[in-house]
């Protein structure tokens, strides 16, 4: 009785969550502002499928069943819908979520329509990215060995494909926030221009990007991945001119600041404080215009070297930067300083020894 019922049921809340679906998608692709009431009716639809397994499926086999199905007929539609660009080339989440970044305000402002917007739209991301089907049904995996290779496959190919739409939802919504931040990216290196504090902006940038990602989505490394790939696309497009001024302010300002760890002290120049300093550059890699970061920041290093010697700063430094220099020029550099201190060290050991043999041969 239990799979007949379980097979009506699922094809049910399928139609009704499917027909649900389409409704919204209708209304948002009118109206976009409509898509901040998407987390309540998402929420309360959820909560009615899981009410209903509460009262009245026997197990969590069931709910499983029942919450993949909503899932697969319900948010991932409402995903590609809202993630899909509308004829000027915006989709209704990449608007959303450049709204947030507008309206967003500091922790600890008194409430306001901003942060009532900022709220709904947090609510709505982390409830798209969260929520989660769940794997293969416990009943389906353990009778697959019992009824045979075929119904194996079968079972298999069902959590697959659950498996793969989780993660389509997931990158529609990291490509979409990807597409966010380098539109982001780019509106400020043209309004930057050629201001004397760029490189103190673009840190800033940064850290405001960086602590709005973990705001909208938590700490997944999707998104993450999805900031960086936003900064190096907007990165990518600067022409030629600018990137050389680009790069070469990169490198000076980094060559200022760790010249300030050099002589900070105690744990002012700590590992940690380092990897801060120079999380916003590693984006560089891979792009043109880390062969001219290298160039630049090679020309500095040099200077650093010569005034202050080699330290474990500078190789931490250039181990963390190391996939924005292509040529690995700086490693070079490291490397064949701490060659030659050696060799230095070899010949003063050697001279000492000769000294030793001809005092012993003269007495």
């Amino acid at each position: 009785f239990w799979p007949i019922f379980k097979e009506q049921l699922c094809r049910r809340t399928f139609l009704s969550c499917t027909a649900r679906a389409h409704a919204w998608c209708q209304e948002i692709s009118r109206d976009r502002g409509s898509l901040l009431q998407l987390f309540g009716r998402l929420n309360r639809a959820l909560q009615h499928e899981q009410v209903f397994a509460d009262r009245f499926l026997p197990d969590a086999e069931a709910a499983l069943a029942l919450g993949r199905t909503c899932w697969e007929a319900l948010v991932t539609p409402l995903v590609q819908s809202i993630t899909s660009p509308d004829p000027h080339g915006v989709s209704p989440l990449a608007w959303l979520l450049s709204e947030y970044l507008e309206s967003v305000e500091p922790p600890g402002h008194v409430a306001s329509r901003d942060a009532t917007f900022g709220s709904c739209v947090r609510r709505l991301t982390q409830l798209l990215v969260h929520v989660d089907p769940g794997g293969p049904e416990p009943e389906e995996a353990r009778g697959a060995g019992e009824r045979g290779a075929v119904k194996n496959k079968e079972v298999a190919a069902r959590a697959a494909k659950a498996v793969v739409e989780k993660w389509s939802s997931l990158r529609g919504i990291s490509q979409c926030w990807r597409g966010v931040v380098q539109q982001q990216v780019q509106r400020f290196l043209e309004a930057a221009g050629q201001v004397p504090d760029l490189v103190e902006r673009y840190c800033g940038l940064y850290q405001r990007l960086r602590g709005a990602t973990e705001q909208l989505f938590g700490p997944r490394a999707t998104f993450v991945l999805a900031l960086g790939q936003g900064f190096a696309g907007a990165l990518l497009q600067l022409p030629f001119l600018t990137t050389l001024h680009v790069s070469e302010q990169f490198a000076r300002y980094l060559d200022g600041r760790i010249q300030e760890l050099h002589g900070a002290a105690g744990g002012a120049a700590s590992p940690q404080r380092l990897q801060q300093l120079l999380e916003p550059f590693v984006l560089c890699s891979g792009l043109e215009l880390a062969h001219t970061f290298e160039h630049f920041y090679r020309l500095y290093l040099g200077e650093r070297l010569l005034a202050q010697g080699p330290s474990w700063l500078e190789g931490a430094a250039v181990e963390q930067l190391g996939p924005c220099f292509p040529s690995r020029s700086p490693q070079a550099m490291l490397r064949d300083l701490a060659e030659s201190e050696e060799l230095q060290q070899r010949f003063r050991l050697f001279q000492l020894q000769e000294r030793d043999r001809r005092l012993l041969e003269r007495g």
